[in-house]
């Protein structure tokens, strides 16, 4: 059964132009919070700029104003409801318009599976937290953000906070879906980065920090700072080794002990 915030956001789709299928509207819809989320949280201008001149654009996809002025409480019905927890509201909606391509692969996880999931995964985080003062989360198909959704409620239930405690890298092939990947990420206050972008490839298309990065930056500095440095520490060694064996090379040793090192 559709949550009921659900349905009254679905049938607002109905209201619009019917120039346009409700899949379109709602696609529409999702890449306008996309921009407007993205933009406020962006730290680089020309991504902010990039953002407000494609929101414009969706803007000018609607000759009837009066469809444009409908956004905003669509917006406030799906904010509202994502940061309350315990639905996976875009991939509900989606599934109930047929907006999913089940070609790409796509169908919707009741949010019920994705919280049985999460909690069969995470089981007790608080060790951990409590040592690093977070987790780090990576989602390489991420669709709607249903999964990390489940995760955020699952580390708030343990007494966590999703914006401080954990830290998501998103990644998501469909453009349309990287937008409500984003958006309910965003909007369950979970710190991270969202990724439009191949997994298998590793090309990414577009990114964007979520509101709650800052903050999470603030607190536990950069979230990969341990894994950077054992990286460096790593190729310190391999440069030192490399000189040791430049070194041997150049040394009076016998040919064929310096051929061994070649």
């Amino acid at each position: 059964m559709a949550h009921q915030a659900v349905t009254a956001f679905v049938r607002s789709l109905d209201q619009f132009d019917r120039s346009k299928t409700r899949t379109e509207v709602f696609r529409i819809f999702c890449e306008m919070a996309f921009c407007a989320l993205a933009k406020r949280a962006s730290p680089f201008a020309d991504q902010r700029d990039r953002l407000e001149a494609q929101y414009m654009e969706c803007v000018r996809m609607f000759p009837n104003k009066d469809d444009v002025r409908r956004m905003p409480e669509m917006m406030a019905i799906a904010i509202q409801t994502i940061a309350a927890g315990g639905v996976d509201f875009f991939g509900q909606a989606a599934a109930e318009i047929g907006a999913l391509d089940a070609r790409l692969g796509q169908f919707f996880t009741p949010y019920e599976v994705s919280r049985m999931m999460a909690e069969m995964s995470l089981g007790d985080v608080s060790a951990q937290i409590e040592e690093q003062g977070f987790i780090t989360i990576s989602e390489p198909a991420a669709g709607a953000g249903g999964m990390v959704l489940a995760v955020a409620d699952v580390i708030e239930k343990q007494g966590f906070d999703p914006a401080r405690h954990i830290w998501v890298e998103a990644v998501e092939l469909s453009r349309a879906t990287f937008h409500m990947a984003y958006v309910q990420i965003a909007a369950r206050g979970v710190a991270g980065r969202v990724i439009n972008g191949n997994s298998l490839s590793l090309e990414t298309y577009d990114q964007a920090f979520t509101p709650a990065a800052p903050a999470f930056h603030a607190m536990n500095g950069h979230p990969f700072a341990k894994q950077q440095e054992a990286a460096r520490q790593a190729a310190r060694a391999e440069k030192a080794a490399q000189a040791r064996r430049r070194e041997l090379l150049r040394s009076p040793a016998p040919a064929a002990a310096r051929a061994v090192w070649q």
